[in-house]
């Protein structure tokens, strides 16, 4: 008798080891999010999915540098800060016509990895806040992890959408965000120019949003040894969502 408990024991520990290679778990996220999350959750590695999610940045700041001119993509530029919407066409000219050094003109290239990862952790760390308050059993790691592979699934999606669309439209249609290339919200309906408070509102409303929420809630459920349901993880993604949609219409409604 005392001989077949350590082999149980290891039987045991195997059962709960991963099993999912990281292509199974790429591909799994999309197909069977529970099951994939569950085996995430075991060994909670992002390290890869992240250098993907980081040579993509990189990628669509270099496709913008392709198919459209310095100086178009310098307008495109002030035209999506509301600071700048006071410019005078002379001033914004005279900006946009300007000569970049090659510093300047590949700094969003040479910084992309670095915005993934500060959005990354400024993100992760308001969900384990947020969960942590809720009473979940939770640390960064996890909370990083859940994060990631809530997040760049859908946005690996959306990115490489965005990217092929970039090829296709006419350079002075193509749009810097990436959402705004892919027609997958309700901002299509009202002017941005016109309307920018409803138009922001509108625009949250996307099926690349709700597909990551989604996900974000099963991630968190599954890397919080059961403290959290689904459905109260979704609650919190949920609210920190509401929280941001709200607080970029704010923001418009300011100084759009």
């Amino acid at each position: 008798m005392e001989s077949k408990e350590p082999l149980a024991e290891v039987a045991g520990v195997g059962s709960e080891a991963p099993s999912m290679s990281f292509l199974q778990r790429l591909i799994g996220v999309y197909f069977e999010p529970r099951k994939t999350f569950a085996d995430i959750s075991r060994k909670p590695t992002w390290l890869v999915l992240f250098i993907i999610v980081c040579l993509l940045a990189m990628a669509m700041n270099y496709t913008l540098m392709t198919v459209m001119d310095p100086e178009t993509l310098m307008r495109k530029s002030l035209a999506m800060n509301p600071m700048t919407k006071s410019l005078s066409e002379e001033q914004i000219q005279q900006m946009a016509s300007q000569p970049r050094g090659a510093f300047s003109r590949y700094s969003g290239l040479i910084f992309a990895p670095l915005a993934v990862l500060v959005t990354y952790i400024i993100i992760a760390s308001l969900f384990l806040l947020l969960y942590v308050l809720m009473g979940a059993t939770l640390n960064f790691k996890k909370s990083f992890a859940a994060t990631i592979w809530g997040m760049a699934p859908p946005g690996i999606i959306l990115t490489v959408l965005s990217g092929v669309f970039m090829f296709i439209k006419d350079p002075a249609d193509i749009e810097i965000n990436p959402a705004g290339n892919v027609a997958s919200n309700l901002g299509l309906l009202v002017s941005e120019k016109d309307h920018p408070v409803i138009n922001s509102l509108l625009s949250s409303v996307d099926v690349f949003s709700f597909w990551t929420i989604f996900l974000l809630a099963v991630g968190f459920a599954a890397f919080s040894e059961k403290s959290l349901t689904v459905k109260k993880a979704a609650t919190g993604v949920l609210l920190l969502w509401a929280v941001w949609v709200l607080g970029k219409a704010g923001f418009f409604a300011l100084f759009g």
